[in-house]
């Protein structure tokens, strides 16, 4: 029978979040509830803090930052709020995600959106694992210009999504990913703005925080939920500016990521 990790605990924070729910309803903005929750486990004497911030690495290097909703208790447990219709498989992706970068003993997802309190518990048991990211050369489009390096930046994007996991902002993907090129002995270019210009007259100059993979492919790395169909056609717009034929959007945003081919003539 396995061990439940810190049921005293758990079961003092899952009294608190109950009370709230109780006291407040369902479907309010998040930050209400991090509000009372921090009221409420403070009165039972329990030590939280929120919004801690971790610094979250890539092969040894630092690409970004992630902050806890609610840190108790030094770590051992932490508590992942949403507001949603349900709990759902990209809600505990990204529990496992933030378990993997403060190394807490324990996540608690806590969903505020649905008719009742909806709670679940994580043990952190990524400690004893360690994974091996497998890779088969994907299929790609016989009409894609640069198959074989289309296929590189696919796979340095895998094992990306596969070394972080889903529930970081667009720059912490934009950092590893740039990182994973490297160690693959790709060159790259990031570029972080482009002119803005109108019948030769420059207008100023848009933040685009792009990444050009060998002067050929242009690669758009981002976290976001919904449709891609704005990024595409800014991908379009950005390979017309820079000369270019093909680009790739990286939607590091779900369980699984997507990346998606842009070809212009």
């Amino acid at each position: 029978m396995t061990k439940l990790i810190h049921p005293e605990l758990s079961y003092q924070v899952r009294g608190a979040l109950l009370d709230v729910y109780n006291a407040l309803g369902p479907l309010l903005p998040e930050e209400y509830y991090r509000e009372a929750l921090l009221l409420g486990l403070g009165r039972l004497g329990l030590t939280c803090q929120a919004e801690k911030s971790f610094e979250v690495y890539y092969d040894s290097q630092q690409v970004g930052l992630y902050y806890v909703d609610i840190w108790i208790e030094q770590g051992k447990l932490l508590l992942e709020l949403k507001v949603a219709p349900a709990i759902t498989p990209l809600h505990r992706a990204q529990a496992l995600s933030y378990l993997k970068v403060t190394d807490a003993d324990l996540a608690l997802v806590v969903n505020y959106g649905a008719s009742s309190l909806q709670d679940e518990r994580l043990p952190n048991f990524l400690r004893d694992k360690q994974p091996v990211f497998e890779w088969q050369p994907q299929p790609v489009d016989s009409s894609l210009l640069y198959p074989d390096l289309v296929n590189q930046i696919q796979e340095a994007c895998h094992r990306v999504h596969f070394t972080l996991g889903p529930g970081f902002l667009h720059q912490v993907y934009r950092w590893a990913t740039m990182i994973e090129l490297r160690r693959r002995g790709l060159s790259y270019d990031y570029i972080k703005q482009l002119p803005v210009t109108y019948q030769g007259q420059l207008l100023g100059h848009q933040a685009v925080r792009l990444i050009q993979v060998e002067g050929k492919i242009l690669l758009a790395t981002f976290a976001l939920a919904g449709s891609a169909e704005s990024p595409v056609e800014q991908l379009k717009a950005r390979l017309r500016q820079l000369g270019l034929q093909l680009g790739l959007l990286a939607n590091f945003y779900d369980t699984r990521l997507k990346l998606t081919p842009v070809r212009v003539k």
